[in-house]
């Protein structure tokens, strides 16, 4: 789902998943994936609970584990706002004020008889002169290994050539100090939204950390609408919280299927729903679901890719800002 499209929270009341991980779940993915941005005003505990049907008690909890986790805010008298990470604010900032040099910059170099495409062979000029700033060291914390590496893989199409992205994942990172010490190494670690807060102690203070927005990719949306509408759909998620918004999003691109049955890996009610099935549509994490399937089952894995929006206008504006950073002098820095 894109930014500003179906951000409405749904209870599916056939799912095998209680109502406040249901809950709790779209907004934490909601806001990985950019569906809710950094500021953006959620429903009031009252509003919410009275859309969904449900006790007021029920969504109080849920913001309650939401602000525990630093994904939102309540303000006295305003509302309940997505929570803004201090990098994410600095890039949209400093991208801002950058806009802003550029267009005084253009109305300088008119009024001394420059043309624009002569400030623009010059603007290109100096930032080949530029091109070999101080690389960049970033490490990607993600959840599962073979997902994380296919993350930092699309990532590293927009770094340069000496900048280096490497991967790892939150299981690792509790046992292994080998990947400890490349976090403290770093200049920048990236992870997703709704694990920030888990990251942040294993980070030093110095170390910037960002997040990442996801979005399907366009193979699995593809895969989705080439799904026969007679078919019997079955989709599979080993995260509970998950399975609300997995369920929704097949609903959008596969809208044209009519059986559809989603299930938690490992069930008996996912057992079941399997033998019956024509296609199998599994969440990462889910891949033993392939075991036993029978050949003429069609299956493929619901996989995301870094959204290149949000990897432009946030997360590229930011690392040119902390390059910037690390390449000015040490005295200049401690001027400032």
């Amino acid at each position: 789902m894109r930014r500003g499209e179906d951000m409405r929270i749904q209870i599916d009341r056939d799912l095998p998943v209680p109502v406040t991980t249901q809950i709790q779940g779209q907004i934490e993915y909601g806001v990985s994936n950019g569906d809710f941005p950094s500021g953006s005003r959620l429903p009031s505990v009252r509003d919410l609970a009275l859309d969904l049907g449900v006790s007021p008690v029920t969504v109080s909890q849920v913001y309650r584990n939401l602000q525990a986790k630093g994904l939102i805010a309540t303000v006295q008298g305003t509302g309940t706002f997505v929570q803004s990470l201090a990098a994410d604010d600095a890039s949209r900032s400093g991208t801002s004020r950058v806009d802003e040099l550029l267009r005084r910059a253009l109305v300088t170099a008119e009024r001394e008889g420059v043309s624009r495409a002569a400030s623009l062979e010059r603007f290109q000029h100096l930032v080949a002169q530029n091109h070999h700033g101080t690389p960049l060291r970033m490490v990607f914390v993600g959840v599962y290994s073979h997902v994380t590496h296919a993350y930092v893989a699309d990532l590293r199409r927009h770094l340069r050539p000496s900048d280096t992205l490497s991967a790892t994942t939150f299981d690792v990172l509790a046992s292994d100090a080998a990947a400890r010490a490349e976090i403290e190494a770093a200049d920048l670690v990236l992870t997703f939204a709704h694990r920030v807060t888990e990251l942040r102690p294993n980070v030093p203070p110095s170390v910037e950390v960002a997040t990442v927005n996801l979005l399907p990719s366009e193979r699995t949306r593809v895969a989705l609408a080439e799904i026969d509408p007679l078919a019997r759909l079955v989709i599979i998620s080993a995260i509970p919280e998950f399975l609300p918004t997995f369920r929704r999003a097949v609903a959008r691109f596969a809208s044209h299927v009519e059986s559809v049955h989603a299930a938690l890996h490992g069930t008996p009610d996912a057992r079941e729903a399997l033998a019956r099935a024509d296609v199998v549509v599994y969440g990462t994490g889910s891949e033993t679901v392939l075991d036993g399937l029978p050949s003429h089952v069609r299956s493929f894995e619901y996989r995301h890719v870094p959204d290149p929006i949000h990897v432009e206008r946030v997360l590229l504006p930011m690392i040119a800002r902390l390059r910037e950073t690390r390449s000015r002098p040490p005295r200049a820095q401690e001027v400032r």
